[in-house]
């Protein structure tokens, strides 16, 4: 049986598609008071200023949907709607809450496979940072009407 480590060892990577992620000094995990965990400001973000890369595992909707109520579907991402691929984002990725009035971003670099989390409005030191579930295109649509909206 080949180990993990020999694997990795034999393995290729196409020099043009490496990255290289690294920690930001920008934020960090707490208790929030939205929901569980969160993730907060460690000292002001200006609007504009990305501040976490995320890299994701990558898989497709039909794999993450075999069972409807497992705990990893509350997580994921939709980040290809049209090939129907869904992922979960590493790092804090996956613990941003969700606010309706959000004070961040987030959007998927196909080409670096990365969640990229952006700041839309400054944010102040220990604040919460919050995204909008349902993507920054639907400010003002409640996520509460998107849960209980009937299925088709």
């Amino acid at each position: 049986m080949q180990s993990i480590f020999s694997y990795f060892k034999s393995f290729k990577s196409d020099k043009n598609n490496l990255f290289v992620t690294k920690p930001t000094n920008f934020i960090y995990v707490a208790v929030s008071p939205i929901h569980g965990r969160g993730v907060f400001a460690q000292k002001n973000i200006r609007s504009g200023t990305i501040f976490e890369e995320c890299p994701v595992i990558k898989m497709k909707l039909q794999e993450m949907t075999v069972r409807k109520h497992m705990l990893l579907n509350y997580y994921a991402f939709m980040i290809d709607e049209e090939h129907e691929y869904t992922g979960i984002a590493l790092g804090y990725g996956s613990l941003y809450n969700h606010a309706d009035e959000h004070n961040a971003v987030y959007y998927y670099d196909n080409d670096k496979e990365l969640m990229i989390f952006e700041a839309i409005q400054p944010i102040a030191m220990h604040q919460e940072i919050t995204i909008n579930y349902l993507g920054s295109n639907d400010s003002g649509h409640t996520i509460e009407n998107w849960i209980n909206k009937p299925e088709v």
